[in-house]
Order: C-alpha cells, then structure tokens, then sequence
C-alpha cells in the first residue's frame, strides 16, 4: 500500500514499529522506526501515539494520513487539515482478548472508545472483508465512508518439490494464535493415523520458542511422526512446500475475532496462488473468497472429525482435489492478484485526491 501511496502522490513517510522482515522499502520512501524497551503492551501503544504525534508536529505539508491502528491515527485525526484513511484490519477491543487473557473488560471499553471516535472521525475507512465492514456498520459507522478491499497474493512460476520432503503431506503455514485453530488440525490428524505416509507439515510465521506448546501438544497426541516443523521460512522456500502439497489448511476457529470481527486470510489467497486446493473453516469470511464444494472444501468450525475426512477426500480422490485447485487459481487470476489489488487501491485513492483538491 505504501508503495500505490507513493506512485499516487510521488512523497511518502512510512511510520511503522521495528520491522519483523527483510523486505526492503523502496526508494523515495523515507522510512521512521519506533523504538522502545517499555515492554508493556498499553504504555507501549501510548508512547508510539506520542511519537507519531511528535512527527507530525514538522510535518507542515502532509495532505493524506493513512492509518493502520487507533494509536497512530489519533494524532493524525487531531488534525482536520489532514485527509484521513483508516484502514481497518483488525480492532483491538477485539483483537486483545485473544492475545491477553486477563485484559479487564475496563480496558477493552476504554479502548473500544478510541476505536469509535477514530471510525466517526476519520475521512474513510478501508477494510479487507465484507463481515469487517458489517461489523462497523453494527458500531453506527456511515456505511457509505467505509470500502472493501481485499488482500491478495504474487503468482509464483513453478517450483521444484523441496530435497527430503515427504512424498505426501499436508500444510498448514502461518501464525500460531488460538483462534487460527492449529489444535483442531493436530486433533484431526489422530484420525488419519491409518495414513503413516500421509505427513503434515506446519510452517510457524513465528520463532520455535512459540510453537512449544504446540509441540507439547503433538508429543501428547502421539503424532510425533507425522508432524513435521518449519519456522519463519523465506517466501520462495514455503512456496515450493505449498505447491507440492495434497492441500493447505486453514481451520479458523468458531470465535468473536473470526465472525464478529473477521478477517482476509493470506493463507487462502497464497494456496490458491500456488494452485494448492484449500480445506477451510465454513465462515463467512471464507466463503466471501471462496465457493463451497467447487473451489475449496469447507467443513464445520472445531471439528476435528470432520476436519479428517475433508483431508482424507482430498487424498483420495486426486481428481477432485486438482479440480478445486484450478477453479481456485482461475478465480485468483480474475480477482485477488496484487496487481488487480493495487488497482482497486489506486482507483480509491483517485476518489480521495478529487476529495483533497476540491
């Protein structure tokens, strides 16, 4: 996005916290990093608003502030002389919960606050699904402000199947919070311990130290066998696990963060790239990219039964399972590539630079 920003407006200034990746910013971006030692999460938040807000203070010609949270866009909305975009991926009030279990129901009010004042009172909102933005309407946000765009995914060129990989297996790749549902996926694979061939490997978005109890978990099940490990790999080395997997799997869970909230999973988007059929969760979220039965199988959320018997589908049935897979990449071509993505983005902005100038 920071990249349609600058071919848009031709100046950009990227704020953002310590980079997770290697990914390299281009050039003219100029690129500001936060950096603290406070390691508790709220008074970290308070302190990057203060330092976003610090910035702006010399930031004499700024015309558009797009902002991904409501601490960096506070000190944005603070100032009416600024075009405002909330791109909405996820909220707190929402997301918290989930990540820190003894969060008072105080704190979330008090940040749920913030939340509606920075929906109220930003220019426009971007949001990546359809059940996101029904979520903001419920909060009394103008309907009309609020545009979906959806995340997307590169088309990688064939790949060659990666040295000792298993000859057959399933993937799941990405993060490890509870509501992406990895032990429903471990649980289903006790059903299908008839299959000892049949691998499944799990590539964590995170260090290892955070997979332990995932790890735990495996050892419990007696699934240490059949349960291959990969953390934080490079695009190009996941990609070639993806492309010769059975299917991926994205066993989001039955919880407020998937169906109230919602989400745009780039999992789903980066399977169907790879030409890799998906096994997901039936939710709305997914069923907005993807149709049942013709371009993905979808079983019930937290099931781990029924989760097996969609992978042993799959397995068994090779010509089923290339079918969703093309129908899947066919849709991904028309709709969800970048380029396409970035063009809807581009057209938006359009709209928003008519807005600034008239």
């Amino acid at each position: 996005m920071s990249t349609v920003l600058n071919n848009k407006f031709g100046k950009t200034l990227l704020v953002t916290l310590p980079r997770q990746n290697n990914k390299r910013i281009k050039k003219p971006i100029k690129h500001l990093q936060f950096q603290t030692p406070e390691p508790n999460f709220l008074r970290r938040a308070l302190d990057y608003s203060k330092w976003v807000d610090k910035i702006l203070n010399s930031q004499y010609h700024l015309q558009i502030g797009h902002f991904r949270d409501v601490w960096g866009g506070i000190p944005v909305l603070k100032r009416p002389n600024i075009t405002s975009v909330f791109e909405v991926n996820g909220l707190p009030s929402i997301e918290l919960q989930n990540r820190y279990a003894y969060i008072t129901k105080d704190t979330i009010q008090k940040i749920k606050k913030l939340e509606d004042w920075c929906l109220r009172q930003c220019d426009s909102i971007i949001c990546p699904s359809e059940t996101i933005k029904t979520h903001l309407v419920s909060r009394d946000v103008q309907e009309d402000k609020i545009h979906t765009i959806t995340n997307g995914a590169t088309i990688p060129g064939p790949l060659r199947r990666m040295p000792g990989s298993p000859e057959q297996y399933i993937v799941y790749f990405g993060a490890l919070q509870p509501w992406q549902g990895v032990d429903v996926l471990l649980k289903a694979m006790q059903y299908l311990q008839d299959k000892p061939a049949l691998k499944l490997i799990i590539c964590s978005a995170h260090k290892e130290k955070l997979s332990r109890p995932y790890q735990k978990l495996t050892a419990r099940l007696g699934l240490e066998q059949q349960v291959i490990w990969k953390h934080k790999l490079p695009k190009e080395t996941l990609f070639r696990i993806i492309q010769h997997a059975v299917c991926t799997v994205a066993p989001l869970t039955e919880c407020s963060r998937n169906l109230e909230q919602g989400c745009s999973p780039l999992k789903i988007f980066e399977s169907m790239a790879c030409k890799t059929p998906v096994i997901a969760s039936d939710l709305p979220v997914v069923r907005e990219i993807l149709e049942p039965d013709t371009e993905a199988r979808l079983v019930r959320p937290d099931r781990p039964a029924e989760l097996a018997r969609a992978i042993r589908l799959l397995t068994d049935y090779p010509l089923y399972n290339r079918q969703l897979a093309q129908n899947a990449f066919n849709k991904l071509t028309r709709q969800y590539t970048w380029d396409k993505i970035d063009t809807k983005l581009s057209a938006f902005y359009d709209k928003l630079v008519t807005l600034v100038y008239t």
